[in-house]
């Protein structure tokens, strides 16, 4: 199946849109990492759920190649802006990708002919399209002040958690990659802290996320906003992306 485009979405609320439109041929469990082959769009895809953080989507990236051999990648998800213009909803393309990782900073760089495709795709109304540098760290960033800084520090547009070891992967082994991020949260916006919510299969727990949610009832009306938001921000991505790869 090596005509395909492999798309990596870290939780299963990222990729919701691509697998209800997509036509489903097969479901592929490699390791801990879930896969569905089919077609999007006239277009050969596999879709990819890795699992949240950088160990997460390394080890999906290699078995997703090793099985598929597919002929580009497409990191794809959620990501918090770290720049006052950028609202939810709005895409974030990559035209650099680095990694933070408390000792040696890397920088990767997104295919420019598959950079060159996603500039050219038109925006919904009342979305706007940004393309620049994106930032992967280790833990999610709850707190508006630490955005503030890591976009002031860094001069990224947003920040997520797999994007640059998807990067180091397909450069080791030769393969395009685009990264096109949706901001679920403004800089403004203070989120719960969830690196207690995930599970064993890197996606966010339910039962543990609505115990918090139980106990500390004050979260109720932010945890309500963010699902509403995160739904808006998938429906935005999916429908950029069914348009750069038909």
């Amino acid at each position: 199946m090596n005509d395909c485009i492999a798309i990596f979405g870290a939780v299963k609320e990222e990729i919701a849109g691509i697998k209800r439109a997509m036509d489903i041929s097969d479901r592929v469990r490699l390791g801990k990492t879930d896969a569905w082959p089919g077609k999007w769009g006239g277009q050969n895809i596999v879709l990819v759920r890795s699992g949240a953080g950088k160990q997460r989507a390394e080890d999906s990236t290699l078995q997703v190649i090793d099985y598929f051999q597919p002929k580009a990648l497409i990191s794809a998800g959620y990501a918090g802006a770290v720049q006052p213009e950028l609202n939810v909803g709005d895409l974030v393309i990559a035209d650099s990708i680095l990694d933070v990782n408390g000792k040696e900073d890397r920088k990767y760089f997104p295919d420019p002919n598959w950079l060159d495709r996603a500039r050219s795709i038109p925006c919904s109304d009342g979305i706007k399209t940004v393309v620049g540098g994106l930032l992967t760290v280790n833990t999610v960033i709850h707190q508006p002040a630490i955005k503030w800084e890591l976009g002031k520090n860094y001069c990224v547009q947003a920040v997520e958690m797999e994007t640059s070891a998807i990067a180091r992967v397909a450069e080791e082994k030769g393969l395009p990659l685009l990264s096109v991020r949706v901001i679920s949260d403004s800089i403004e916006q203070e989120l719960l802290d969830s690196s207690s919510f995930l599970g064993s299969d890197g996606e966010i727990s339910t039962l543990k996320a609505g115990w918090y949610v139980l106990t500390h009832p004050g979260s109720i009306k932010s945890a309500l906003s963010l699902r509403a938001q995160t739904q808006f921000a998938t429906q935005s991505m999916t429908r950029f992306l069914s348009n750069l790869v038909s």
